[in-house]
């Protein structure tokens, strides 16, 4: 359903003084198009998070009494519980399956130990994340980033036992190649890639039609033992990019090489990017009939309106995501090669495992609430587009009320949200952000205020 544009200001008379020749009628046009296209966006709540946080109320309180928010709180419970259903979820498709967990979306060593413990692998993007990885415990690591420098291959070579390098270019496995000879050390390796579908993804890795002359020219390098491929891309919404890929590897491969040569690959590492199924929203305005709208009403100094608070973000379940990969590697892969299959996620296990917990500072007025800490704690302004349901633990409610919710930094885009599940606000009152387990501490920044701690429930 397409959000209303009964206050759209967005005048022909206005188009034809400004934009009077025929590229620009073009781009009218096209305007028009997208205002009148009949996409639909995915409609409803998240009262289910909001169930699922206040029947932790007793826990959380328990938390607020003996400390002083804001705080992040670690829900083992909940990452525990995402890390069994996705690996149960891809062992029940894929016979020869292992997980790595990227540590780069939630480095806090209570979660980090804790995928080690549950049995994965790390996935690790620099020396700092090696160091983070060993000290969880880990003894399989995959470790990938782009333009790695000596020194970071260096030191990946001193635990070259326990870390596999995807390598990210054809001057990257001549710096290692000559790393490994000059050492003598031999290190498990493979390739990244990428295709014509990738976009802005081609910054990683190389062209899958440079596979073939990559494996040769790794030859020369008797210290590098290349197995696997790697690719990988990020906020998939269904396993359409995976299967392609998949479909056009295995296309590649079975033109490319020659049996003994297909003997070589041991891994293929399909990587992470998998949305969560049904755990956050966005607001109209992200849409791109809603961008347009609220461009062309704030030029005029207008207030837009749309038909619905939040659209959900679009997902399929993890075990949808796990059904399709591995029908496509049983079909275009598991014939031609005998490999195991990696997997990198990181948003789909730690999203749930971290919780916000803020006071309201300030009461302004019933539309206005500031909150005792600020989205440094995010490290962006995250929740000017991005909807996730905030929950007054001292006075829940099913239902939603209007109110902004600010944070209390010397921002104006320092606003957590516009809606809260309260049947009112005063102050004191314990609000809670759910599910900010990913991309979020990690990405906390000193700004202003400090990073808070975290504690476990």
């Amino acid at each position: 359903m397409t959000p209303k544009r009964s206050r759209l200001c967005f005048g022909r008379q206005w188009c034809d003084k400004t934009m009077s020749n025929n590229k620009n009628q073009s781009i009218i046009k096209n305007i028009e198009k997208v205002l009148n296209d009949k996409v639909s966006y995915k409609k409803g709540d998240l009262f289910h998070v909001v169930s699922s946080i206040t029947k932790k109320n007793k826990a959380i309180k328990n938390l607020t009494n003996k400390n002083k928010t804001p705080f992040y709180v670690f829900d083992q419970q909940a990452l525990d519980s995402s890390i069994d259903i996705f690996l149960k979820a891809f062992q029940n498709e894929i016979s020869s399956f292992k997980a790595y967990y990227a540590i780069k979306i939630n480095h806090h060593p209570l979660v980090v130990k804790r995928a080690v413990e549950k049995g994965m692998g790390l996935d690790v993007g620099s020396p700092r994340e090696i160091d983070i990885a060993i000290k969880a415990g880990s003894r399989d690591i995959v470790y990938f980033s782009p333009g790695k420098t000596k020194n970071d291959l260096l030191y990946a070579l001193k635990y070259a036992d326990i870390i596999t390098i995807n390598i990210d270019s054809f001057n990257e496995l001549e710096k290692l190649g000559t790393l490994t000879n000059r050492k003598k050390k031999k290190i498990k390796a493979g390739i990244r890639i990428h295709t014509d579908q990738y976009g802005d993804w081609k910054k990683y890795g190389i062209h899958i039609n440079d596979l073939k002359s990559f494996f040769k020219k790794a030859l020369e390098y008797q210290f590098i033992d290349l197995q696997g491929i790697h690719f990988h891309m990020s906020r998939n919404k269904d396993a359409t990019f995976y299967a392609n890929t998949i479909k056009e590897l295995g296309t590649y491969l079975k033109n490319n090489f020659n049996s003994s040569e297909l003997q070589k690959i041991k891994y293929v590492d399909f990587g992470g990017g998998f949305e969560v199924y049904e755990s956050e929203g966005y607001y109209p305005y992200k849409t791109p009939q809603g961008s347009i709208i609220q461009t062309v009403n704030s030029y005029n100094g207008e207030k837009s309106t749309f038909d619905v608070p939040y659209y959900i973000r679009d997902a399929v379940k993890i075990s949808d995501y796990a059904k399709k990969i591995g029908q496509a590697i049983n079909l275009h892969l598991k014939p031609i090669i005998n490999a195991t299959y990696y997997s990198e996620p990181g948003r789909i296990i730690c999203n749930e495992a971290m919780h916000i917990v803020l006071s309201v500072a300030d009461v302004k007025n019933k539309n206005n609430v500031v909150l005792d800490g600020g989205v440094n704690m995010v490290g962006w302004q995250r929740f000017e587009h991005e909807y996730f349901p905030l929950i007054n633990l001292s006075s829940p409610s099913k239902k939603e009320t209007g109110c902004n919710m600010w944070g209390n930094l010397c921002t104006t885009w320092d606003i957590w949200g516009y809606y809260c599940y309260a049947n009112r606000i005063r102050e004191g009152d314990i609000i809670v952000v759910p599910n900010q387990g990913a991309l979020t501490y990690s990405l906390a920044q000193n700004f202003i205020q400090p990073i808070p701690p975290v504690y476990k429930i």
